[in-house]
């Protein structure tokens, strides 16, 4: 039955593309002089600069004006506004980005890689919880969704975003944004760039933020989820009068601060996993007997005193890092260019907080069975080098292209992790427990793709791509105290560790993989191309982190394979006015890579799903339907389950759905343009909502997060005759509370929660 399904999505896939060419031809309607067309967007997903509506794959573009005005500063307000994008976040270690039910789900070892990749300026971000950083003086994002395994770079299994800056411009420019909002929210952003002489340009530009908490610590009257946030980067450019010699530095740098986020225990509603005693839940509905009006925007972490340590430890979350990126174009033969791309990156990250939100040592005394705490205090160091060779060819006839390459990155990573606990019934749980880990990630690829027309309609692109994959390292556990204030004499180390005094032990292995790709593309006139892709993406293996003994950290996960079969449709119609872009496609998953809690040793255990399958179907369409009236409506739909999967504490997930993934998405968006007294077309309103279907939070599928939407706005002045705007914005107008992350454990989900409402006013300037 679901293969009849997909098929018959293919079938009206390919309907559309024949039965459309009316539509993508038709003649300028009555008044279509007085309407714009949609704005041409260029990317450079296949290292090409090529217009998004001719790019034979699944790619959406987010322009840098529209992520300034919608207030998209990260990750996670990028997947509340692009459908087949979600975001969650299981700690503030790790940014989890799912694109069509493939998704880096709580992998956070030094030898982790991640399964949706992200690129700054063409180069591999390797950690995401370290290396993060908002969105600012940007040209574009770019979502790609399915695998590509030749040409886009390093472990692109399930897609990636692919973040482009803005470049140095010789036309000198500068803007300055200023904003407050609620929540205590000031804001400033600014760019100036222009020559600096005939052959070269720069870019200064910076973003500052600083807003406090949308939770409260009760516990010790202090902000949770609250930022001070600083980013500014610098670029040089350098474009020779007398060759085609092109040179362009980026430097960065990121860092930002909290108090830790905000984390409730929820009874889970079929009291799942065993044992179901819900310590959390139950301690925290004592509590709110004792406190009316307790809100899931308050919490009561335990802050712990660490071995050697005369105070308690406050929650925070802080990361700084700084990047450098060089990137050297020139010819080296007649429709030859050489394109070398350097990236280097160093990052530290500290991560301390309270795992359940509540534990035995509470302001209010508050017991219940099994009610434990462990705190958790990660540090990680980074350090990454990269280097991409490629040879890019522009014959002028266009009957045949080619690129070839080869590629290296070393990524080298300390991780220096501090367990505390403490609890009155399971001696287990008290103490602490430090691990120190060492691991280093080499990486070599060599690829090429060569594309050539058949016929002056068809086109074929064939590449395949050779890596190797090679992880090593040394992780140490230690018991460093046991017992607690509950258990003073316990010797039972605190778990994960699973034995006195601990463990250290190497680690190593290496992977390889070929990953081919074909890509068949139709384009019989301008405004219509369709296009039928095979293509195989590869994501290496690893180790185990916080290992409960030497076995487990020394044992490799293997890697995850994904072979994708993809349909699409791309039309342009009334004249420019309109787009609409579908894709239908089948992926079959091969050692899907999955983390989850184990009740028998109550650590986190890394294991392989031997097969997933995931089928879908994506839309989007966007139209200038009058001067003034701009509307967008976008969705898709996965029909994706485990094939065979039976998780380290022997549930049979076979059939179930996948982990974190919404089987819906849904949006919808509109801008109304009205003159104001003698200021033509200066007010600007746009909404957007986006609905999110029923997701699961693990294989179980005991756990599940319920549909909801979001609901966004913004109202603008911005006369075209004044260098000014000024703007009232909103976010989650509805004030829906939702959940970005849960633990299950106990019976208990130990919950994190969304941004709830937000607004505020901002004024913008241009020089």
């Amino acid at each position: 039955m679901k293969m009849q399904k997909s098929v018959s999505l293919a079938a009206l896939l390919v309907a559309t593309t024949w039965s459309l060419p009316v539509l993508a031809q038709s003649a300028p309607a009555s008044g279509e002089n007085e309407i714009g067309k949609l704005e041409s967007i260029t990317v450079t997903a296949q290292k090409r600069a090529e217009d998004i509506e001719v790019a034979p794959l699944a790619i959406t573009a987010v322009s840098g004006v529209d992520i300034a005005e919608n207030k998209i500063l990260t990750t996670e307000d990028l997947g509340h506004s692009t459908v087949g994008l979600s975001f969650t976040a299981t700690s503030p270690q790790a940014q989890e980005i799912n694109i069509r039910g493939v998704t880096n789900t709580r992998l956070t070892a030094p030898t982790a890689d991640q399964s949706v990749s992200t690129f700054v300026d063409e180069v591999y971000v390797s950690r995401s919880g370290t290396m993060n950083m908002n969105f600012y003086d940007l040209d574009r994002i770019e979502i790609i969704r399915g695998p590509q395994g030749v040409l886009l770079g390093k472990n692109v299994a399930g897609g990636a975003l692919s973040v482009i800056t803005a470049s140095p411009k010789f036309e000198p420019s500068a803007e300055f944004s200023a904003g407050i909002g609620s929540y205590d929210l000031r804001q400033a952003t600014a760019y100036v760039t222009g020559p600096l002489s005939d052959s070269w340009a720069g870019r200064v530009a910076f973003q500052a933020i600083d807003h406090a908490g949308y939770a409260r610590d009760l516990a010790h009257n202090v902000d949770l989820e609250n930022l001070d946030s600083v980013q500014g980067r610098g670029q040089l450019l350098y474009q020779s009068k007398d060759s085609d010699f092109r040179a362009h530095l980026t430097f960065d740098y990121s860092k930002d601060d909290s108090n830790g986020p905000n984390r409730v225990p929820v009874a889970s509603p079929n009291c799942l996993p065993a044992p179901c005693v819900q310590p959390w839940s139950k301690a925290r509905n004592k509590i709110a007997g004792l406190v009316p009006g307790l809100t899931p925007r308050e919490s009561f972490p335990t802050w712990p005193t660490f071995l050697g340590d005369g105070t308690p430890t406050a929650q925070d979350v802080f990361h700084e890092s700084v990047g450098a990126i060089l990137k050297l174009e020139k010819g080296v033969a007649e429709y030859v260019t050489l394109t070398s791309i350097t990236g280097y990156r160093a990052g530290h990250a500290n991560t301390f907080y309270d795992q359940s939100g509540i534990g035995p040592t509470n302001p209010y005394n508050v017991d219940a069975l099994l009610l434990f705490a462990e705190p958790v205090f990660f540090q990680e160091q980074v350090r990454q080098y990269s280097e991409e060779l490629r040879l890019t060819s522009s014959y002028p006839s266009g009957f045949i292209d080619w690129i070839a390459g080869a590629y290296f990155q070393r990524v080298n990573v300390h991780q220096f992790n501090r367990f505390w606990g403490e609890g009155k019934y399971l001696p287990t749980l008290s103490g602490q427990s430090n691990w120190d880990d060492h691991g280093t990630s080499e990486d070599y690829a060599a690829f090429a793709q060569l594309g050539f027309k058949l016929g002056t309609d068809w086109k074929l692109d064939v590449g395949a791509r050779y890596s190797h994959d090679k992880k090593s390292g040394n992780q140490t556990g230690t018991a460093i105290a046991t017992g607690d204030r509950f258990h003073p004499n316990d010797p039972a180390p605190l778990t994960p560790l699973a034995v006195v005094p601990g463990f250290t032990t190497p680690y190593g292995q290496s992977w390889s993989k070929v990953t081919p790709q074909a890509t068949l593309t139709w384009k019989p006139y301008d405004g219509l191309m369709s296009y039928l892709t095979a293509s195989t993406g590869f994501k290496g293996g690893g180790f185990q982190n916080n290992a409960p003994k030497a076995y487990a950290a020394s044992t490799p996960y293997n890697p995850e394979t994904v072979y994708n079969y993809e349909l699409g449709v791309k039309l342009v119609m009334l004249g420019g006015r309109a787009r609409w872009n579908n894709a239908v496609f089948d992926e079959e998953y091969k050692n899907l890579q999955v983390q989850q809690t184990s009740g028998a040793c109550l650590c986190n255990i890394i294991n392989n799903a031997s097969s997933a399958t995931i089928r879908g179907i994506e839309s989007e369409f966007q139209i200038q339907a009058t001067h003034s009236l701009y509307f967008y409506i976008s969705g898709s739909y996965l029909d994706d389950k485990y094939n065979v999967f039976v998780d380290t504490n022997g549930v049979n997930n076979t059939g179930h759905k996948l982990q974190r993934t919404p089987n819906y998405q849904a949006s919808v968006g509109a801008e109304l343009t009205a003159p104001v007294g003698s200021w033509g077309d200066a007010l600007h309103f746009r909404a957007s909502f986006k609905q999110q279907g029923k997701m699961f939070w693990a294989p179980d599928n005991y756990t599940w997060e319920p549909s909801y939407g979001l609901l966004d706005a913004r109202i603008s002045l911005a006369p075209v005759q004044k260098p000014w705007t000024v703007s009232v914005w909103g976010k989650n107008l509805g004030n829906t509370l939702y959940r970005t992350s849960i633990i299950a454990i106990f019976g208990d989900e130990i919950s994190s929660y969304g941004a709830p409402r937000t607004y505020g006013v901002e004024f913008s300037s241009k020089f």
